[in-house]
């Protein structure tokens, strides 16, 4: 495969394997991600393979939402403009099953919970910085019974299951389009200002280039 989808596997890849072990039971199960980074649309599409019978994401960035319907996901919904309480398919459920969150958002990490049904699983992944305490209602959790896990390592497990469905799919949804630019290890500091910028999924550093 493709040097720059290679990359990936370590350690994006392999931590949205971990957050799908720590989630469990994902065949049949309806399923919320937030946060279309590269961790949220791996995550997206290994829910998709999984046998997730829904696959809701929010984001904030409307060509982020493109690509998660490209990684698997069979509602989107941009969260500056909808609520997820205003989502048709959530109006008449009986709550989701999963919630994995990439964003690291507390309103994403408080909104998503709202929306777990009985014995439903959060799984956070993103809250790796700074933020405001979350809000959850005790009773909220405690009635559904409701689990909050949370990961910030992979195991060797992960790394592993990263590199079996990578071999196996990384053809099948867009992987290759997700390293926007590439750049010459003595264009680094560029390489970092046009992260900062462009904000894309992935800047690579091309050892080849000169």
């Amino acid at each position: 495969m493709p040097a720059p989808i290679a990359a990936t596997i370590n350690c994006a890849i392999a931590t949205a394997a971990g957050a799908i072990r720590l989630a469990g039971t994902i065949m049949g199960k309806k399923a919320l991600i937030s946060g279309m980074g590269l961790l949220g649309l791996v995550c997206a599409a290994m829910c998709k393979e999984g046998g997730a019978s829904q696959i809701v994401v929010p984001d904030i960035d409307d060509t982020r939402l493109v690509l998660a319907k490209q990684f698997g996901a069979s509602e989107t919904l941009n969260s500056r403009v909808t609520k997820l309480s205003e989502l048709d398919s959530l109006k008449t459920a009986n709550g989701l099953d999963r919630f994995i969150d990439m964003s690291g958002s507390p309103d994403a990490m408080e909104d998503g919970i709202e929306q777990l049904g009985v014995n439903g699983v959060a799984v956070f992944i993103g809250a790796v910085f700074k933020h405001r305490k979350l809000e959850i209602d005790a009773e909220q959790m405690i009635r559904p019974i409701l689990t909050i896990k949370g990961l910030h390592n992979y195991n060797y497990q992960d790394f592993s299951t990263a590199v079996d469905f990578i071999i196996e799919n990384w053809k099948k949804y867009p992987f290759s389009d997700l390293v926007e630019k590439e750049f010459s290890l003595e264009q680094v500091n560029e390489a970092f200002e046009y992260a900062v910028v462009n904000k894309p999924i992935r800047v690579g550093i091309n050892m080849d280039l000169r």
